[in-house]
């Protein structure tokens, strides 16, 4: 069995990561190489090849650092008991390897061909990564197992640690909505009216797709304004650089389109899809919040992109893990998601155990739309 790491994609040599992503464009090297030029600060980028028995496989990966401030961020945001684990976790800063990718993260980034022995596997991927990288802590998602055909990670590797993590929201699409009107026609009366009142409110908003110039023009505005969603997130690691989209646009798969949202001609909000066959995946977003209620930026931009994709003619919608219930509210509706944590040392996993088992997602009303 053999396991190479490539410290850049100007490294990858080898034809067959681009045969194992001819059908999975978001491991891609164009697509890699992005995030890579973009984003240097605070992450390292890492691409495994795996090789044994004529059988093959290849993963994207992130190593992190994740410190005191983000673990209390989300033990405050998630009104989880303080305790003395993660206190003294708090003081720690922790370097550690995700098996996926930081800036998409419910999307799999890891192709393998039959695997025969997992429990090799996953034990060839932590040697490997401990090596090259001199990393302990592991965080593998669960899109990563379905990747290397594991249904139940934890028999096959049972010290992983198991954590539900916020579900994933997405929205199938009627065959029969050909406009945005067929999707409203379809809601109950309460939510007919909510759709209304947000039209009424951002009535005055002009709504642009963003070319090349504009985004180059408006990049640093954008950046404040995604910034300003990424502090209310529960937990956030490597900053994403707005940046990326001027590159983003230049790719035909995965389809990157960036809308601007303009009162007279300030920039209050912005959002981002991504596509790729019959599905939309809405990216980040960023919004002013000072006119977020008046003029019901948020919600225009959640049926701004349902709008969107019937006019596109996609069968199924992504948008993701933030503002479940909100969403629930156009229609969206929960997957559950999970991620597995491995740490090494063996005194570091029973000091973490009790913090990480108190780390669940909130709460929330499932809304039913649709009459």
């Amino acid at each position: 069995m053999s396991f190479k790491i490539y410290t850049s994609s100007e490294s990858i040599k080898d034809e067959s990561w681009q045969k194992l992503s001819v059908n999975h464009p978001f491991i891609s090297v164009d697509f890699l190489k992005l995030y890579e030029k973009k984003h240097q600060k605070g992450i390292q980028h890492a691409y495994l090849h795996w090789d044994s028995h004529n059988t093959q496989g290849i993963a994207y990966a992130n190593i992190l650092y994740v410190g005191g401030r983000q673990i209390h961020g989300y033990r405050k945001k998630n009104k989880i008991k303080k305790s003395i684990s993660s206190i003294i976790v708090g003081y720690f800063n922790l370097k550690i390897a995700a098996l996926g990718n930081n800036f998409l993260t419910n999307i799999s980034s890891a192709n393998f061909s039959k695997v025969n022995n997992p429990t090799t596997l996953i034990e060839g991927v932590i040697t490997s990564f401990s090596k090259k990288y001199k990393v302990s802590k592991f965080i593998f998602p669960d899109h990563f197992f379905k990747a290397v055909q594991i249904d139940d990670p934890l028999t096959v590797f049972p010290k992983l640690i198991k954590l539900e993590i916020d579900e994933d929201m997405s929205l199938d699409l009627n065959s029969e909505w050909k406009s945005f009107e067929d999707y409203t026609a379809a809601l109950s009366k309460k939510y007919r009216k909510r759709v209304k009142a947000v039209w009424s409110k951002s009535a005055n908003i002009k709504i642009k797709e963003l070319n090349q110039k504009d985004l180059e023009e408006h990049q640093e505005k954008m950046q404040v304004l995604f910034d300003n969603v990424r502090s209310t997130s529960a937990f956030s690691s490597a900053l994403f650089n707005v940046s990326s989209y001027i590159d983003l646009k230049e790719m035909s798969i995965p389809k990157c389109k960036v809308y601007g949202y303009f009162l007279e001609d300030k920039l209050l909000a912005f959002s981002s899809e991504l596509t790729n066959q019959k599905t939309l995946y809405s990216y980040f977003i960023g919004v002013n919040y000072e006119y977020n209620r008046s003029h019901s930026l948020y919600e225009r931009i959640l049926y701004q992109t349902i709008e969107n994709a019937i006019k596109e003619g996609k069968k199924h919608i992504t948008f993701g893990r933030t503002a479940a219930e909100f969403k629930s509210n156009v229609g969206a509706l929960p997957t559950q998601s999970y991620i597995y944590i491995y740490l090494k040392n063996p005194l570091l996993r029973w000091l973490l155990f009790p913090f990480l088992s108190m780390m669940k997602p909130k709460k929330w009303i499932q809304r039913r739309p649709f009459k």
